[in-house]
């Protein structure tokens, strides 16, 4: 095992670790709207894996993290992880995107620096979770959801509703706001451990592996 792969398997362990431990105590912040949408720190090691380790490393840390929330007591077993699963990884997708673009020679891209990254992961996020959360309330779990949603929005907001459809759509309306604001969540704090990471190795005289879209 060569130390590049060494140096792989340990930092995404550490991330798991990370991500695990950050899950397990529940450090979250609740979106006020919605509270039953949280930020949640345990996101943050995930992006960070991607940063420092590549896409495959950051789904391998997202991944980990949903095996973990299914043996906890989620809201509905398996769906739950799988919607923040999904947010993740088209976050994820979105900086792959993000980082491409950032390799081309194009002067747009390099004076926006991580505007681009923020910009794109909102984009596939934000898409991917309205379109998954219309599938899960409207065609698959309306009796389950929109009764839970519409009495909260109605305790919360002071919203009535004329038909599910407009239900609905302010959920989604909220979700991507909700979605778009956790792509900030994430992608800063990781962004500030990774400069710090590369700080470091520089001062230790070690070449970093820097870019999202590089697998070790």
């Amino acid at each position: 095992m060569n130390n590049r792969l060494s140096l792989w398997i340990s930092g995404v362990a550490l991330l798991s670790a990370s991500t695990i431990l950050l899950a397990l105590i529940h450090l979250k912040i609740p979106f006020p709207p919605l509270p039953f949408l949280t930020f949640r720190f345990d996101e943050i090691p995930c992006v960070i894996a991607f940063l420092i380790f590549g896409f495959k490393a950051g789904l391998t840390v997202a991944f980990i993290e949903f095996l973990i929330l299914n043996l906890g007591k989620p809201y509905h077993v398996l769906i739950g992880p799988l919607m923040k699963f999904l947010a993740i990884v088209s976050m994820l997708i979105g900086f792959v995107v993000a980082d491409k673009l950032w390799k081309l020679k194009f002067k747009e891209f390099k004076r926006f620096g991580i505007t681009v990254f923020l910009f794109m992961g909102i984009i596939f996020r934000v898409s991917v979770m309205a379109f998954s959360t219309f599938i899960l309330y409207y065609i698959l779990f309306p009796k389950l959801y929109l009764p839970f949603a519409k009495g909260l929005l109605s305790r919360v907001m002071g919203l009535s509703f004329s038909s599910d459809l407009e239900l609905v759509s302010i959920l989604l309306l909220l979700t991507s706001l909700f979605n778009a604001l956790h792509v900030f969540f994430s992608l800063i704090p990781a962004t500030i451990v990774h400069k710090i990471y590369v700080r470091s190795l520089r001062k230790s005289s070690v070449q970093p592996k820097v870019g999202g879209s590089k697998e070790s």
